[in-house]
């Protein structure tokens, strides 16, 4: 709700996501995150790094709803996600476009298939259906590909299927998880770029690497997670 407050004067950003003293352990153990702050402003890119086990990918998955924090809360635009029922929660995976470094795709279906499968799910069918795919290939650039078995393809070709895929519902946030971590560095750059220009439709793009050369070649806020929580990182210009 906005308050005469707000209306009346132009306040800092709201933040689109917002992990407000985050806690998260598995199986008793010490916390893989501990008290986590920290806000990402809507429309932003950000580079999410750290060593391997930081905690990373339990960050996505918390933001995915697929996890519980221990305590805290993780907000989208002001919502508790953690408080979403089951049905809330797989409607909230919906704004969230996810890749991983191991592409997860069904290696003996089609290019086609596989970006068809969460519209199809989702009661989408026929002509809309193949419109709907045909635009998201467009977009990677791997609409002439469309009838291939995904088995075929290269790395790079699988890593931009699976974005293709992750656009299905043109989501507002979109997470890349290792994107790169697979491919050599002329294709790695090709996703990048493709994630950049992801970000210029609007999204707020949030990519998980420890890849330094990435994060050097387009400069963009950088959270580091050490000793379980979330630090800003500056890099130095020529470094």
């Amino acid at each position: 709700m906005t308050t005469g407050q707000e209306a009346g004067q132009q306040g800092p950003p709201k933040p689109h996501i917002e992990l407000r003293e985050v806690t998260k352990s598995y199986l008793g153990m010490a916390p893989v995150l501990n008290q986590v702050a920290v806000r990402v402003e809507k429309g932003s890119f950000v580079y999410l790094t750290g060593v391997s086990g930081a905690g990373k990918t339990t960050v996505f998955r918390l933001l995915l709803g697929m996890e519980r924090p221990d305590a805290g809360s993780i907000l989208f635009d002001g919502t508790d996600i953690a408080r979403l029922g089951p049905h809330q929660r797989a409607l909230h995976r919906r704004r969230i476009g996810m890749v991983f470094q191991d592409y997860r795709l069904l290696p003996d279906e089609t290019v086609e298939e596989n970006v068809a499968l969460p519209l199809r799910v989702a009661g989408h069918y026929g002509a809309a259906l193949r419109r709907k795919t045909r635009e998201r290939l467009e977009l990677v650039g791997l609409a002439d590909r469309m009838g291939e078995q995904v088995a075929g393809l290269s790395g790079g070709e699988k890593q931009l299927v699976a974005i293709a895929r992750a656009m299905a519902f043109d989501p507002p946030v979109f997470l890349a998880d290792e994107p790169t971590g697979n491919l050599d560095q002329t294709v790695a750059g090709r996703v990048l770029e493709l994630l950049r220009r992801i970000h210029e439709r609007g999204c707020t793009v949030l990519v998980a690497t420890h890849d330094l050369n990435l994060i050097r070649a387009f400069r963009a806020r950088t959270l580091l997670i050490k000793d379980r929580r979330i630090h800003e990182v500056r890099l130095v210009e020529g470094a």
